[in-house]
This record gives structure tokens, C-alpha cells and sequence, in this order.
């Protein structure tokens, strides 16, 4: 089974930008660079990387059910509960999801540090 997901971005060698718009077993199905609702082809990840197209897999996503931390937009701590639904993924790709209140801390720090605050 593949690792990637529908709504995941994968990247050309040109740095262009196509969406996973679904997954089918070993197979996904992958958009256009510059319309991300329409079908370009499907594809095994297999191919996808010979192709040369790069993606980042998150070290860790929860059960559907399970807890995570996240950081909202004022910067605080916050739980949910995974529920693979388009809030997830967002909070997911903002900021990331942290297994532990300790570890979503620790990524303000980071990030504060970052920004020089």
C-alpha cells in the first residue's frame, strides 16, 4: 500500500506542483500541475519516482480516533482527535501534528527561535 494520500502534493524535477486527486491500491491518480481538479494519469509510486517527482511523507499521522497536538494561529498547544478530514490535514500542513502536548512545545520553541522572537 502506498504511503500517499488523496489532497498529498507531489513535486516534477522542474518544481512544478501536482495533487494526488486519488488512490486506488498501489495506484494513485494524479492532477495536472496547473488545474489540481483535473486528471492527468495513474501512476505507481514506483514510476512516480523514476519519473523523478519528490513528495514529503509526514513521520507521523494518527489512527482515525486518535489524539494529537497541533499548534493554532495564537500560537498555543491545542488536542483533537484525528478524524482524516480536511481540518486535520490543515492543521497538519500549517504547522504539523505532534504525537504529545511536550512535543507540539517543543515545536513553538522551534519555530519562535526560528523567527527570532
Amino acid at each position: 500500500m502506498t504511503t500517499l494520500k488523496q489532497g498529498d502534493l507531489i513535486k516534477d524535477g522542474d518544481g512544478d506542483t501536482y495533487k494526488i486527486i486519488g488512490v486506488c491500491g498501489e495506484v494513485v491518480h494524479v492532477s495536472y500541475a496547473g488545474n489540481h481538479e483535473s486528471f492527468h494519469g495513474s501512476y505507481t509510486v514506483d514510476q512516480l519516482k523514476n519519473f523523478g517527482y519528490t513528495w514529503d511523507t509526514p513521520a507521523w499521522e494518527p489512527l482515525i480516533g486518535e489524539k494529537y497536538c497541533y499548534i493554532n494561529d495564537l500560537e498555543e498547544t491545542c488536542e483533537s482527535r484525528w478524524d482524516d478530514d480536511t481540518i486535520d490535514h490543515a492543521r497538519r500542513d500549517f504547522l504539523g501534528i505532534y504525537q504529545s502536548k511536550g512535543l507540539c512545545e517543543a515545536a513553538i520553541l522551534e519555530i519562535r527561535r526560528k523567527l527570532g522572537k
